[in-house]
C-alpha cells in the first residue's frame, strides 16, 4: 500500500477549515451515542438535524424507500440530504451516533455476529475499524451499479490494505495530525517533530491518545515510515514517548482537550489535529497548524455497508450522490476535513473563493507529498502495538 498520498491540483479536494472539527466539537460538548436498542431496532433518539425519517413513520410505507444512515457528528451539511431526497424519491433516516469506534463497535458486534439487522444502512468508521469490519466478514459489496461516481475517489485512496480495491469501503473524509503551537508564545517556527523533544518545552507538551497518530508521528520523527513500519520501529518511538513522559517532558496525553490549553496559553506545543487548530485560529489567528518537514500523519473514515442491510442499492445511490464534486463541495463548507472526491477544490472556488485558497484547505504540493497513512495492522500486531503504546503512555 503506498504510504503517501501524491495528488494534482484536482485530486487532493480538500479541506480541513475554519468550522469546528467533528473531533473538537465531540470533545467539547461530550455527546452521548444515546442507547442502540440492538436486534429489531437502533434507537433513534440522536438523530442529527438532518434526520429526516419521523419517528412515527410507518416501517411498511418506508421499508424499501428510505436509507439509514449512522455517522460522526457535524460531518455534514444541513442541506444534502433533504436535496437527495427531492432528487431521488429516497428518504435518508440520518443519526449521529458514532461517537466513538469501539464504543459504536460494541454496539454492531452481538448483532452482526448473529446475522441481525442493525437497522443501519451505510455506517461511518475510521479506517482502522473499517479493515476490523471488513475482516470480521460484517459488511458486503457495495453494489457499482448506482454508484458511478465511485470514479471520482482520488487516486491516492482507491487501493488501501485493509480494503484492496475499495469493494467494500468509501473514504467519507480525511484528516491529518501534525504539530499545533503558537509561534508568539514560543518565540519561534517549528519544522521538525523533534522540535517538541526541545528541553525549553519541558511541561508544556501534550500527545494525543490515538495511538497511530502519536506514534506514527515520533516514527516518522526518527526517521521511521509508519505506513510500513515494524515491531522494532514501534518500540524504540514508544521507548521515546515514556522517556519523555517520565522526566516530566510530555504533560498529558489527550483527545481533543488539548486545544483550548494550546489556545489560552497553557501549553507550547501539541501532536493536533488540523481541523481543530484552523477552527481555534477563527478567534485566535497566532496559532499554527504544520505538517513537520519529516511527515504528518493521514487518516479517514469510511463507508461500509453493513451485512444485514436489506437496501444495498440504497446505500450506494446515496453514497453516489455524496461523490458529486457540488455535493462534496457542499459537505465540505460544513465540515472540517479533506474530501476524497476529484473536482471538489473547483466547485469549492464557486461557494467560498476565500475559503478555497486557504493553504490548509487546499494544501501545497510539499505538504500533500509528506502525509503518511499508517500500515494495516492484523489482530494480533494490533494488540501488541496497542500494548506498547498504552506503556509508553502510562495508562
Amino acid at each position: 500500500m503506498s504510504t503517501t498520498r501524491t495528488y494534482d491540483q484536482q485530486e487532493l479536494e480538500a479541506l480541513v477549515r475554519r468550522a469546528l472539527s467533528r473531533r473538537q466539537f465531540l470533545g467539547r460538548t461530550a455527546l452521548a451515542a444515546g442507547t442502540l436498542a440492538l436486534g429489531s431496532s437502533f434507537a433513534t433518539a440522536c438523530k442529527g438535524k438532518d434526520a429526516t425519517a419521523g419517528a412515527g413513520a410507518s416501517a411498511a410505507a418506508t421499508a424499501t424507500k428510505t436509507v439509514r444512515v449512522s455517522n460522526w457528528p457535524l460531518y455534514i451539511d444541513s442541506a444534502t440530504n433533504g436535496q437527495f431526497e427531492t432528487a431521488t424519491g429516497i428518504k435518508v433516516e440520518y443519526t449521529e451516533d458514532v461517537n466513538d469506534n469501539n464504543e459504536f463497535f460494541a454496539k454492531i458486534e452481538e448483532p452482526l455476529k448473529r446475522g441481525q439487522s442493525i437497522d443501519r444502512d451505510v455506517m461511518v468508521l475510521t479506517d482502522w475499524m473499517a479493515g476490523r469490519i471488513i475482516k470480521l466478514g460484517y459488511s458486503q459489496a457495495i453494489p457499482t451499479g448506482p454508484f458511478p461516481n465511485k470514479a471520482n475517489l482520488v487516486d491516492g485512496l482507491t487501493n488501501v490494505g485493509f480494503d484492496p480495491g475499495r469493494a467494500h469501503s468509501m473514504p467519507w473524509m480525511s484528516g491529518m495530525t501534525g504539530l499545533g503551537y503558537n509561534p508568539k508564545k514560543i518565540g519561534r517556527e517549528l519544522s521538525s517533530i523533534s522540535d517538541i523533544f526541545d528541553p525549553k518545552f519541558k511541561g508544556q507538551v501534550t500527545m494525543l491518545t490515538e495511538m497511530r497518530d502519536t506514534l506514527g508521528l515520533v516514527m516518522l520523527g526518527e526517521g521511521k515510515d509508519p505506513g510500513n513500519c515494524s515491531l522494532d520501529d514501534a518500540k524504540a518511538a514508544a521507548a521515546k514517548i515514556k522517556k519523555y513522559r517520565e522526566n516530566g517532558h510530555i504533560r498529558a496525553f489527550t483527545g481533543n482537550d488539548y486545544a483550548e490549553d494550546l489556545a489560552s496559553g497553557n501549553i507550547a506545543v501539541a501532536i493536533a489535529w488540523s481541523g481543530d487548530i484552523q477552527g481555534l485560529a477563527a478567534d485566535n489567528p497566532d496559532l499554527r497548524w504544520i505538517a513537520p518537514k519529516e511527515g504528518a500523519m493521514l487518516f479517514s473514515d469510511n463507508m461500509l455497508i453493513p451485512k444485514t442491510s436489506d437496501r444495498p442499492d440504497l446505500a450506494a445511490t446515496w453514497m453516489n450522490y455524496v461523490y458529486d464534486p457540488a455535493h462534496s463541495a457542499q459537505i465540505v463548507v460544513a465540515a472540517p476535513y479533506l474530501s476524497p472526491v476529484k473536482g471538489t477544490a473547483a466547485e469549492l472556488e464557486k461557494l467560498d473563493p476565500a475559503l478555497a485558497k486557504s493553504q490548509l484547505v487546499n494544501p501545497p504540493e510539499d505538504v500533500r507529498a509528506r502525509l503518511h497513512v499508517f500500515k494495516w495492522l492484523e489482530d494480533a500486531e494490533d494488540k501488541t502495538f496497542n500494548q506498547l503504546f498504552q506503556d509508553a503512555i502510562g495508562a
